[in-house]
């Protein structure tokens, strides 16, 4: 056996997992900053190659910046260094003997910017001059003071947290001056002083920050006398990278955020609409399929204002179909009166005019007929009349176990070659209604299953407690119910039996006098089929007084 499992969304609900698509949007805007680093990384490589050779072109052709000895008076006194050395701590420096140029030193010092460091080398990588720090000064974010106390909260306490878990996050607090010592030497130095302008990166010491450096040669005529290093921290293009991931995010989660809430409150708009029209549709109709009222037609313009202006049409309809239905017995038992009448004052008049025989034979079957005709009439009449006395019918509190018992003697009486049992309940039931309707209501049920029931076999008829209520049931062994009819029996001219001839009509209205009474005892009335062999049980469940 093949279960099958359905899982139930409402619109609610498949609206906002329909809004989970755009949490790509965090993830796209995430490439996306990563492009924009790529892009601000080679700007910076580009802007230090710039700087480097700018620097590099204000000291080309002038042969006497580097000669150090004249500008000291010490012929011996000059640094020798590597591209280790170029990166030497400050104290070994300090400790060397001086081989720098005042003139160069000038010269950069109006070229250097706040973030960048600038070296110049001899071709014997002698530090000439140096100015710059690496180091960026600290600084107040006045585009946070601007904002409003409550975002620089939610900022503080709630989405930078997170973004430090996702994005590495610059810092100023690293060793700018230990990174010759473990790395190899400088190969961007090399480069330059091969005449070439190269560009490298290194980590520092500590690892806490990328260092670009770019170098350019210096050329005096045709000879390479020495060259200029430009060297900044990656820390302002990781600066603004995450400045642009916190504010792209920010943007994606407040416009997710109002989405949501925009989109939950027109779902919640929407099932009310659905929901309503639902209930009015409902409520439009009784259990049993009759129209009890119309769906207010909506006036909106929409998809659910025309299902709702469709409803109202159909119900309309079906309550002109059921209303015409309804009252069809009332009119043909006010309209079969008059021929009826004729027929039966004809046929009197005729019994007492001398006929042949064989002309009798035609008036019995006339007679025949007319009784038959006149027993429909009183059934439907019976039915009608029913149907306008309920409204109006007193209600008072009764034993039903009496009334019960009482009319099951006179069915023993009425239907001597039938065994009718009876089971009751010790001691006395009461409930509030009329017992004269509950008499009738027993009368169709066993009427009923006197003519389903198989000859010789007993009718029950039993009384038992259900929960806060009583049911009155009838079950005879025959025929079982079909499927198909055990919703519509109790339907007005609606029947199981097969068409066939006889002294006794039958419209289908017996059941639906049960169901009548039933519902007017605020209680429900149904047919199955006896478990485990042949017959049918109809119960009638009434809550107790």
């Amino acid at each position: 056996m093949k279960v099958h499992f359905r899982v139930a969304l409402g619109i609610r609900a498949q609206l906002l997992l329909v809004l989970t698509v755009f949490l790509a949007i965090p993830w796209l805007g995430y490439e996306y900053v990563q492009e924009l680093e790529r892009f601000l990384r080679d700007a910076q490589e580009r802007t230090l190659a710039g700087t480097a050779q700018a620097v590099a072109t204000a000291l080309h052709d002038r042969p006497r910046l580097f000669d150090v000895k004249a500008d000291t008076g010490d012929s011996l006194a000059t640094e020798r260094t590597s591209s280790q050395t170029l990166m030497a701590p400050t104290a070994d420096r300090e400790a060397a003997p001086s081989a720098r140029s005042p003139e160069i030193a000038q010269i950069i010092q109006g070229l250097s910017r706040t973030t960048a460091r600038i070296w110049v080398v001899d071709r014997e990588l002698n530090v000439l001059a140096r100015a710059g720090t690496l180091k960026k000064m600290a600084a107040t974010d006045v585009s946070a003071a601007a904002l409003p106390q409550v975002w620089q909260w939610l900022e503080r306490e709630l989405l930078h947290p997170v973004y430090a878990r996702v994005l590495k996050q610059p810092t100023e607090d690293f060793s700018e001056e230990l990174a010759g010592r473990v790395m190899l030497p400088a190969r961007e130095v090399d480069g330059a002083l091969a005449g070439i302008l190269s560009v490298d990166r290194r980590l520092t010491p500590d690892g806490r920050a990328v260092i670009v450096s770019a170098a350019h040669p210096i050329w005096v005529g045709d000879q390479v006398r020495g060259a200029v290093i430009v060297e900044e921290t990656t820390n302002a293009v990781l600066a603004e990278r995450n400045r642009a991931f916190e504010r792209l995010f920010s943007i994606v989660l407040a416009a997710l955020l109002v989405g949501s809430v925009a989109l939950t409150l027109y779902a919640s708009r929407l099932s009310s609409r659905i929901r309503r029209l639902r209930d009015e549709t409902e409520a439009a109709i009784d259990a049993q399929g009759r129209a009890l009222g119309s769906v207010t037609a909506s006036a909106a313009g929409d998809e659910i204002g025309d299902l709702s202006r469709s409803f109202a049409n159909v119900l309309s309809r079906l309550a002109q179909h059921a209303s015409y239905q309804q009252n069809m017995a009332s009119r043909l038992s006010h309209e079969l009166r008059t021929p009826i009448a004729v027929v039966k004052s004809s046929l009197e008049n005729l019994l007492l005019t001398p006929l042949p025989d064989d002309g009798r034979v035609y008036i019995d079957r006339a007679q025949q007929g007319l009784n038959r005709l006149t027993h429909m009439l009183t059934r439907m009449t019976e039915a009608t009349r029913l149907e306008q006395s309920l409204g109006e019918a007193e209600r008072s509190r009764f034993d039903i176990v009496k009334v019960v018992a009482g009319s099951v003697d006179g069915y023993r009486l009425a239907y001597k070659g039938r065994v009718i049992e009876l089971e009751l309940l010790a001691g006395e039931v009461f409930v509030d209604g009329a017992p004269e309707l509950i008499a009738q209501m027993l009368d169709k049920l066993v009427a009923n299953a006197v003519e389903f029931g198989t000859a010789g076999k007993p009718i029950l008829v039993r009384v038992a407690r259900v929960g806060l209520g009583v049911r009155l049931s009838v079950e005879n062994e025959g025929p079982l119910l079909p499927d198909a009819m055990q919703e519509r029996l109790f339907d007005s001219m609606v029947s199981v039996r097969s068409e066939r001839g006889g002294d006794e009509p039958h419209l289908g209205l017996g059941l639906y006098i049960v169901r009548l009474i039933a519902e007017f005892h605020r209680g429900s009335a149904t047919a199955e089929n006896r478990p485990g062999g042949r017959g049918v049980i109809v119960s009638v469940t009434i809550p107790s007084a």
